[in-house]
């Protein structure tokens, strides 16, 4: 007997809402008006024509939201603090959302604004206060702590830490000894209220900007024709840290020698042979680039080396050296074939290893190609920038990406085909900096150096979506509840979403997972700036699960 088949069932995502009230005042005969939002939570996009429900003590009205999402009403208050309840009840495709604050509308309305500003050794931070429209000089508390993890090897602090209680309209300078160092950071002020003027709240996020400091040493200023040239050195940042995973390129002139990363305390080494380097006399540094827009880039200074001239090679080494060389390409060869595994009993399934401490996590970047033979064996010529954008988590193409470069005042920026693809020539000699940012992608950002020999032509640069990274970020949080950490790799996003949600998690964990979940399955393109909220949430919800729920 043949059984009806059944439809998959279709699942609708609702956009979460924030519904907040903007201010309350008092007009007279017992009139307050009250003024408030309704935005998206993802995107902070106004939702017009929306109705939100008002109530203070026993009135009650409707009020309609208009383009923005701005609504206004007037109701009837009695005198002293009351309960403000804001109601939005919902949609088709939006998911209710309410807010219920205590304040007293016979009280004058504060509004906070803040302003930050670069400084030496930190930043100016001006904090601006209004009582009913009229500047106001009142005492308020400053409170900071990182926005999201920086790379600077300094733990997260999700906590915001109380600062220093000041004025309003004098700036005071922020110490970044007293932040917490460099590095993306929010900040909170708070003014307490009074017998006449309302508590007030406001919070900011600014980054906090270092320099860096390059030192290099070279092995030797006379160097042989044949040798090898030893470069080392440390970058730090002016709190004198040790700067992590920067970029480093030895160069002289336009020419680019070596390039690497700095280790976990801010070292590198280069190795550079002689016969590179060329004859004559040169002048060499290093070139640092953090690649975070916290931390800026340096230069070391330089050192002239004096590279001698080449010396004759007896012909008997150069007959030896091409036999040698001929005996290790035919093993080469041969072992590519691997003629052992013929005679390798293959292991049973049950006795593979399964690999279960690493999952696979998306990364993006540049992939540079690999030049020619021939094109190593001559000084950089190509002034030219090429390749194709991709999804690394599809392998499609990404249209529309738009790949800019920038060296000092000068930018170049192209849009890539259909195909992803694109190309920059006649580009002038330096270190540009490149960025490639696409709708719905994290943004790749590294360094170009022109000219090249050939490993710029035909590169592959990846770029992670967005919801992939904030599943990557939401690993953190939900990985302990699941039944086995291996399960990561195992299950579906789907799957790993509602086993979280029904183990009934704390407040925190339960709105990250509603924002992850609406993220990662909504058809509409998450922005990048989602990340920075995404880290803050995961952070939250680690700390909530860390002490107990409340």
């Amino acid at each position: 007997m043949a059984l009806p088949a059944t439809a998959a069932p279709t699942i609708d995502i609702r956009a979460q809402t924030t519904v907040a009230l903007d201010r309350i005042r008092l007009r007279g005969d017992g009139i307050a008006e009250v003024t408030g939002q309704l935005v998206d939570k993802l995107t902070g996009d106004g939702l017009g024509a929306q109705n939100i429900s008002i109530k203070i003590g026993d009135d009650f009205v409707t009020a309609t939201t208009g383009p923005d999402g701005r609504f206004r009403a007037q109701l009837t208050v009695p005198p002293g603090p009351q309960s403000v309840e804001l109601k939005f009840p919902g949609g088709n495709l939006l998911e209710p959302s309410q807010q219920t604050i205590v304040t007293d509308p016979s009280k004058a309305q504060v509004v906070l604004t803040v302003a930050v500003e670069d400084a030496i050794g930190g930043a100016n931070i001006i904090v601006s206060a209004t009582a009913d429209d009229v500047a106001a000089g009142l005492p308020v508390e400053l409170a900071v702590g990182n926005r999201v993890e920086i790379e600077l090897g300094a733990t997260p602090n999700g906590d915001l830490k109380p600062v220093q209680t000041i004025t309003t309209g004098q700036p005071f300078l922020l110490a970044r000894k007293a932040a917490g160092g460099a590095g993306p950071k929010r900040l909170r002020v708070v003014f307490a209220g009074d017998e006449t003027r309302q508590r007030a709240q406001v919070e900011a996020s600014f980054e906090l900007t270092t320099a860096t400091h390059t030192t290099m040493e070279v092995s030797t200023l006379q160097l042989p024709f044949e040798d090898d040239l030893i470069v080392t050195g440390k970058v730090i940042d002016e709190e004198e840290r040790a700067v992590q995973r920067a970029a480093v390129t030895l160069v002289s002139g336009d020419r680019r020698l070596a390039q690497g990363a700095t280790a976990d305390d801010g070292s590198y080494k280069f190795k550079v042979e002689g016969e590179i380097i060329g004859q004559g006399q040169y002048a060499v540094q290093v070139q640092s680039d953090p690649g975070l827009s916290f931390i800026k880039p340096s230069r070391s200074p330089p050192a002239i080396i004096k590279v001698s001239t080449p010396q004759p090679v007896p012909v008997s080494y150069t007959i030896a050296a091409f036999i040698a060389t001929v005996f290790a390409a035919g093993g080469f060869f041969t072992a590519r074939a691997k003629p052992w595994r013929r005679f390798r009993r293959a292991a049973p399934a049950a006795e593979v290893p399964s690999n279960e401490s690493e999952v696979d996590v998306a990364l993006g970047g540049l992939v540079a190609n690999k030049p020619s033979v021939m094109s190593t064996l001559r000084r950089p010529n190509d002034d030219g920038f090429s390749g194709v954008v991709r999804d690394t988590i599809r392998s499609r193409p990404v249209p529309e990406a738009v790949v800019s470069l920038t060296l000092g005042d000068t930018e170049r920026e192209v849009r890539t085909d259909e195909d992803g693809s694109f190309v920059l020539e006649k580009l002038v000699p330096g270190e540009w900096r490149a960025a490639v940012a696409a709708p719905g992608h994290v943004t790749e950002k590294f360094g170009v150096s022109i000219p090249h020999r050939g490993e710029l032509r035909g590169v592959r640069i990846d770029l992670v979506p967005v919801r992939e990274r904030v599943f990557q970020l939401y690993r953190r949080a939900a990985e302990p509840l699941l039944p086995e950490p291996r399960l990561w790799g195992v299950w579906s996003p789907r799957q790993i979403v509602d086993h979280v949600r029904s183990k009934r998690p704390s407040p925190a964990f339960a709105d990250l997972t509603d924002f992850v979940e609406e993220v990662y399955f909504s058809p509409r393109l998450a922005p990048e700036t989602l990340l920075a909220t995404a880290n803050e949430r995961v952070e939250q919800a680690i700390r909530e699960r860390t002490r107990g729920a409340p």
